[in-house]
């Protein structure tokens, strides 16, 4: 390994003085390894010598004209700074990769070596295809010269498992091409412990579930008591009322955060391809079917949390096989005879009066208990009117991004028409309403003008049904107006024995009319 001694040459500056030292140095066959040059002042790195001609060649150089000073120094400027910045890298919690233009990994710090599991010796200089796919981030970055930010990568090899989040930016040079890539990698653990240490974890779960309403809090205090464990969940509730926010709320607040969450509306599928999605298949095992055959989303979401959203529209054959998968703990792919274990967490969601399919025989009692193991009952909008303000400025807030809009909020006009609307959509509806509001507003506050909603197709429904009344039979209109009385005074008491009271009756009553109907108590909260 080659050795070096390093020198300082100050002198007057003239010109031709670097010229003389460099033609001195040249004259008495010395190699120069580096060279920096400044007003006044010079460095160079030089290959170990014996010491009398060390000595001799500083002597030399110090009687050329014009030099004043020449000493020995530990470190030449460039690479104290180089040093130094390696130091600072290597003491940042994050990995620090570069690529230079010809794909060649230039940094790699100590961050990096933990990630990748790789020594930064066995690395560097190294084609970063080596490291990485050619669909990497850094890679595309190189080659396209845009910057990217917080990009989340899983990769893995024979083995080891690579999950991080990256961001990238472009070094150009006076032209604008790109010269080197940039990237910041952080484990995906270690980046979602940070964030938790900054954020409380029930803020952070729960910033995308507006309102401070007591239905609404209710729910999420429900939430985060139930998250902790694995027992299987059945949120209930109207369309828009935003299940699945719910679920992945449970999700990051579970033991499981750091595993997959996915998700599959059961109503949007055919039988057939809802059943290949959750199993998978295997090769050849249908037509059309993949030649590598495919992992279902029981398998892919293992140790993880899978959200089945519309439960209520899945066919008795699958209400079976998902029976089993609860039951068993295990799936079998379309076309193979081989059980494999799986550990996932079902969260289910349907705003279907499961009880009812169950009277009809659609739905299967026995799939019903194992997935309302706890039942959640996420509350419809006009059970939390008073979130509507803030949900407002919420949806006013994300629309002005995506609409380039400077909205500043809503006049009281404004809410005072949404508060009186009966919304059977929802949140999703709202809003729908809110986007609507804001194509057409022309300044700073949404106003009621702006309201573009079918207030009068609620009036003609409940007008529709009251006359439609008359078509019934005696017998059935007196049980038509008894179940909404028994509804309404069931949703503004909370409880079966202020019902009783309200309507003058038996809390015995209440419960045998409840059970009368098939209205379930916990449905109507």
């Amino acid at each position: 390994m080659k050795t070096y001694f390093r020198l300082e040459i100050i002198s007057r500056d003239r010109i031709g003085m670097a010229l003389d030292i460099l033609k001195n140095l040249y004259e008495n066959d010395i190699n120069i390894h580096s060279l920096e040059v400044f007003p006044n002042k010079m460095y160079m790195k030089i290959e170990t010598l014996q010491e009398e001609r060390k000595l001799n060649i500083i002597e030399k150089i110090a009687n050329i004209e014009g030099v004043i000073k020449t000493q020995e120094v530990e470190l030449l400027s460039y690479e104290k700074n180089e040093r130094r910045l390696i130091a600072i890298i290597d003491a940042v919690q994050d990995g620090i990769l570069a690529v230079n233009q010809n794909e060649k990994i230039e940094l790699f710090n100590n961050y990096c070596e933990k990630i990748f599991h790789i020594k930064k010796e066995e690395i560097v200089g190294k084609n970063i295809k080596e490291l990485l796919t050619p669909e990497d981030p850094v890679v595309t970055l190189l080659r396209t010269g845009k910057d990217y930010n917080n990009i989340e990568m899983f990769r893995q090899n024979s083995t080891n498992n690579f999950h991080y989040i990256t961001s990238g930016r472009s070094v150009k040079d006076d032209k604008g091409k790109t010269i080197t890539a940039v990237a910041s990698i952080k484990d995906i653990n270690e980046a979602i412990e940070m964030s938790n240490a900054i954020t409380p974890k029930e803020d952070l779960t729960f910033k995308d579930i507006i309102g401070n309403s007591s239905a609404i809090m209710e729910t999420k205090k429900i939430c985060v008591s139930v998250a902790k464990n694995n027992s299987t969940i059945l949120l209930r509730g109207e369309s828009g009322t935003g299940k699945e926010l719910f679920a992945r709320a449970i999700h990051k607040l579970s033991s499981r955060a750091n595993k997959k969450f996915l998700a599959i509306n059961c109503a949007a599928l055919p039988d057939n391809l809802i059943e290949s999605e959750l199993f998978g298949y295997t090769k050849g095992s249908f037509t059309g079917a993949s030649g590598n055959g495919k992992d279902g989303l029981f398998k892919a979401a293992n140790e993880g949390t899978l959200f089945l959203d519309e439960i209520g529209e899945l066919s008795l054959t699958l209400q079976a096989k998902l029976l089993r998968v609860l039951q068993e703990g295990t799936i079998r792919k379309i076309g193979s005879n081989i059980e494999e274990k799986i550990d996932v967490r079902i969260i289910a969601a349907t705003n279907r009066n499961l009880e009812d399919m169950i009277k009809k025989k659609t739905f299967r009692d026995d799939l019903y208990y194992r997935l309302n193991v706890i039942p959640i009952y996420i509350p419809s909008l006009k059970e939390r009117l008073e979130d509507i303000p803030m949900l407002v400025n919420f949806f006013i807030k994300i629309l002005n991004k995506q609409m380039d809009k400077n909205v500043k909020g809503a006049d009281m006009s404004f809410i005072e028409e949404l508060v009186k609307f009966d919304w059977p959509g929802n949140v999703r509806e709202l809003r729908n309403v809110v986007e609507r509001a804001m194509n057409l507003c022309q300044g700073y506050l949404l106003k009621k003008e702006n309201l573009i909603m079918d207030f009068q197709k609620n009036t003609d429904c409940e007008q529709k049904q009251e006359n439609s009344s008359f078509n019934f039979k005696l017998k059935d209109v007196v049980e038509s107006a008894e179940k909404k009385a028994l509804i309404s005074a069931m949703q503004n008491c909370k409880s079966c024995r202020k019902a009783a009271k309200a309507l003058g009756v038996s809390h015995t009553t209440i419960i045998n009319k409840l059970n009368k109907y098939g209205i379930n108590f916990h449905s109507l909260f």
